[in-house]
């Protein structure tokens, strides 16, 4: 009938697709629990809206359009939009572009990125050519 060495290889097989099983089930499991996971309910919503002065040269506005957009370098920044005010209404009151990003996390905001040295960067680069700045941040 079965021969020793038919035994073992049975067993072998045996052992073999139990543990694939078991580490595919624990496995998957975690990568769902993970995929699951990865947004936070509610996130923090971070909005700058910004009125500049008259005169600002077009090359200083791309210099600060793209360091703007450097801006979603920094970890902790998500979903970062940049642009011009294109609003009918008229309520704008002189603010002229906004800033917005997305945190899932206040300490991402607080700790990461207004110490981080690409905002302070963009900070020392843009706050110059404003006549006005408004920061609201609210959670969602």
């Amino acid at each position: 009938m079965f021969r020793i060495t038919d035994k073992i290889a049975f067993f072998i097989l045996i052992v073999f697709y139990s543990s694939t099983l078991l580490i595919g089930y624990f496995f998957l499991k975690d990568v769902q629990r993970f995929h699951n996971n990865t947004e936070p309910e509610k996130k923090l919503h971070h909005v700058v809206l910004i009125q500049y002065k008259d005169a600002v040269p077009d090359e200083k506005m791309n210099e600060i359009t793209d360091a703007a957009y450097a801006l979603q370098q920094i970890p902790g920044v998500h979903q970062l939009h940049y642009g011009n005010n294109v609003s009918p209404e008229g309520l704008n009151r002189g603010y002229t572009h906004s800033l917005t990003m997305d945190f899932y996390r206040a300490v991402d905001r607080d700790s990461v990125y207004l110490p981080h040295p690409t905002h302070q960067a963009f900070v020392s680069l843009f706050v110059p050519f404003t006549a006005s700045v408004l920061v609201y941040d609210y959670w969602d």
